[in-house]
């Protein structure tokens, strides 16, 4: 089994604008959740940072201080309805599933539970602007720790 170590909300302020804008005019809980999900290899020995990481490897360095580089691998972006889940392909056989489980409320949160490939689940409320990053315990074939880092938001559900 795949154990995940969740760390705490950070602020990727770079990373902000990835996530699509609420329309105004419409009811939020109706609305589907905008989801995106960061694929990041971390490395132990390499210690290059991808610049719109740099806010994360400030706050990696305090809580896992073996991860010293950074790199961003891929952006994907799903409009998922409350209630529902989808599952993002990672990449080296890894899935990341995401279920919608309370729209965004008056607190500006949204309730998601993610299960990774091997079995690991966390549920969180997750702040609009903030991403969440979680450490899975797969190695890629050149040694580096896949993390993911999602972040959500009420969307039209149109798009991906």
């Amino acid at each position: 089994m795949t154990r995940v170590r969740p760390v705490r909300s950070i602020a990727l302020a770079l990373l902000a604008g990835l996530v699509a804008a609420s329309p105004a005019g419409e009811p939020e809980k109706q609305q589907p959740v905008r989801v995106t999900v960061v694929i990041i290899l971390a490395s132990a020995d390499n210690n290059v940072v991808d610049r719109k990481l740099t806010s994360l490897a400030k706050e990696m360095e305090k809580r896992q201080s073996d991860l010293v580089g950074f790199q961003m691998t891929q952006v994907l972006q799903k409009s998922i309805p409350v209630g529902r889940s989808h599952t993002f392909d990672l990449g080296g056989g890894q899935a990341l599933k995401v279920t919608i489980d309370q729209p965004k409320g008056k607190d500006g949160r949204a309730g998601l539970t993610l299960t990774t490939s091997g079995g690991g689940e966390v549920s969180y409320t997750c702040a609009c602007d903030k991403f969440f990053p979680l450490v899975t315990e797969h190695k890629t074939k050149c040694g580096r720790t896949l993390m993911v880092a999602v972040g959500a938001k009420p969307c039209t559900g149109k798009g991906p």
